[in-house]
């Protein structure tokens, strides 16, 4: 069973390259080797390309420049994903890495036996990958569509579907597909072990908040599913 790794990639304010290669160490760890990295890089310089060059001397890696898409991180997120040729769909955000060396390993046995289409992992945060902290337990709930987020970041996912984001979104991605995936597929497998942790810095998407935007895009996902 091959697990494909799709990351979007930008220059997130100078630090991109740092992200990536933490990143791409906390793969370079993982006990599971049938995996593929695919990246989808949006950067207007080269450091995340060299990293990424480096990285392919000791792992598969896809390097693909998705300039060519719009600058959102929906788009960048499905030029990877349709780039993909695993069993499994494992989203990754730039910023996050895997604090589990098993994590790949417990995703794969955890698909084997069991014929869910989408499961979903306990995470933790961090500011550093030395300072974790703040475990938290996913769970689904009806209205998650509506961004009360229980299942945290699309870090946490993978799915043997390949399933886009809803472009028309920025902040409800992660909360749309969770919601889209239930109703396609039903509850997912939980794997309650934190595989990975959620970067928390001054340039994350969650920082990012505006609520006439988060108000239009619930409105949306109203339109989708419902209240």
């Amino acid at each position: 069973m091959k697990i494909s790794i799709a990351i979007p990639t930008y220059e997130c304010n100078g630090k991109g390259w740092l992200f990536i290669s933490e990143l791409l160490n906390s793969i370079s760890k993982q006990t599971y080797n049938n995996y593929e990295v695919v990246i989808a890089d949006q950067s207007t310089d080269d450091k995340i390309k060299k990293i990424v060059q480096v990285y392919s001397e000791h792992m598969e890696i896809k390097y693909i420049n998705s300039s060519d898409v719009p600058r959102k991180i929906a788009n960048n997120f499905n030029k990877a994903i349709n780039a993909c040729t695993g069993d499994i769909i494992k989203p990754m955000c730039l910023d996050d890495f895997f604090i589990d060396d098993y994590s790949l390993e417990k995703i794969a046995s955890n698909f084997k036996n069991d014929n869910s289409s989408w499961l979903i992992t306990g995470c933790v945060h961090s500011k550093s990958i030395h300072h974790l902290y703040n475990r938290m337990i996913p769970y689904y709930h009806d209205k998650i569509h509506l961004g009360a987020n229980t299942i945290s970041s699309p870090s946490v996912l993978a799915m043997r579907e390949k399933l886009n984001f809803d472009e028309n979104l920025f902040l409800l991605i992660d909360c749309e597909m969770y919601k889209r995936l239930y109703t396609l597929y039903g509850m997912p497998i939980i794997i309650t072990d934190p595989l990975i942790s959620n970067r928390m810095h001054d340039n994350q998407m969650q920082k990012t908040y505006d609520y006439e935007l988060k108000k239009s895009e619930q409105d949306y996902c109203i339109g989708l599913y419902g209240d």
